[in-house]
């Protein structure tokens, strides 16, 4: 019975004395870790102003269209003897596009022909006459304009005879084809479209919290890109048109780039990254923007003592990555990594900067 007791008397000192430790360790943490933090050094990776150029952009896309655009239609009707070019064509100005069936108008032609050189006779033969005294004006009169009609149906004969070849007005790539041969068309009716290349465009969306940024044109550089351009993937564009009014439905307000064509050229059609640049500042001292904290602070470290201060970031020029400093701080120490484990007047250790 004693030694049951006894047991229970070590058991229960046993607990006790694992409570009180438990009790320590808990109230260490609890209350002395500020105090036993304080003495080590809080490890943070550094970074040192440095010059760069900063770029306030606008990045949108948009497809490659043709400058204009040329609907091609027959000026005689019949039936589509030959068309000579395919979607996806690229023709030049004066390039035989298609051909009417001729024949009904070159047999109208040769009649029309014939009777103007009959009618040209006669008048030849009424002259004769007509000097002689054995005919009136007014029957010299009617045989100059008989001649001239039969003239006039014979050059509009040979003109429609000529129409039976198509040709197109401008330089480009055809977009639609509308018709095969052995079709019949009427005179006007879409034959082809044929897209003016040689000064292609995009019409860009843009978001109307620019519209005020974009009345400063001779402030505004236009880069155009092509994802399977390869190294040639990127060339130079410039704002022709921006549209006077913004859209209520969309909130937004289109802009017309000019594509300054070179060879090679981007097919018509392409999917292209249009990046309008707002504003620029060059060769400027400058910080990445994720040395700031919430509230537009940064940690300069003392490389005296290395010890940390909070600074105010300047108001000045920033964009999407930077923004720039003072000249004054570009021998300046400041946290990239690990601030938010700083309190003012914290040690800090690291080892050289960024840059």
């Amino acid at each position: 019975m004693i030694a049951s007791t006894r047991d229970r008397v070590t058991i229960l000192s046993i607990v006790f004395a694992i409570l009180i430790v438990f009790m320590l360790f808990w109230l260490r943490s609890r209350f002395g870790g500020d105090e036993f933090s304080e003495t080590r050094n809080t490890s943070v990776s550094v970074i040192s102003p440095q010059i760069s150029d900063l770029r306030e952009t606008l990045v949108v896309s948009a497809f490659l269209e043709a400058g204009r655009t040329v609907v091609i239609s027959p000026k005689v009707g019949g039936s589509v003897q030959e068309i000579l070019v395919v979607e996806g064509s690229v023709v030049s100005k004066g390039d035989l596009l298609a051909r009417i069936d001729s024949e009904p108008y070159r047999l109208e032609m040769e009649a029309a022909e014939s009777l103007w050189r009959l009618a040209e006779a006669s008048l030849t033969r009424t002259k004769q006459v007509f000097e002689s005294s054995g005919t009136s004006m007014h029957q010299l009169d009617e045989a100059q304009t008989q001649r001239d009609l039969a003239y006039s149906d014979y050059e509009l004969a040979k003109m429609k005879f000529g129409y039976t070849d198509i040709t197109t007005p401008v330089s480009g790539s055809v977009l639609y084809r509308y018709l095969d041969p052995g079709n019949i068309v009427m005179p006007q009716s879409a034959l082809l479209t044929i897209g003016n290349t040689e000064a292609p465009q995009l019409k860009v969306q843009v978001p109307e919290k620019y519209w005020s940024q974009f009345q400063r044109l001779e402030a505004i550089k236009v880069f155009l890109s092509f994802p399977a351009g390869g190294d040639d993937s990127v060339r130079l564009g410039e704002i022709i048109r921006i549209n006077p009014s913004i859209s209520p439905e969309k909130k937004k307000f289109e802009v017309v780039c000019l594509l300054k064509q070179s060879e090679p050229f981007w097919p018509i059609g392409a999917s292209l990254q249009v990046e309008f640049v707002l504003s620029e500042r060059l060769d400027t001292l400058s910080l990445p923007l994720r040395v700031l904290d919430n509230d537009n602070g940064l940690w300069r470290v003392n490389p005296n003592d290395n010890t940390v201060s909070r600074v105010e970031a300047p108001a000045m020029y920033r964009d999407a990555a930077r923004f720039s400093v003072p000249e004054t701080w570009a021998s300046e120490i400041f946290v990239l990594g690990g601030r938010h484990l700083l309190r003012e007047g914290r040690i800090v250790e690291y080892s050289g900067s960024e840059k």
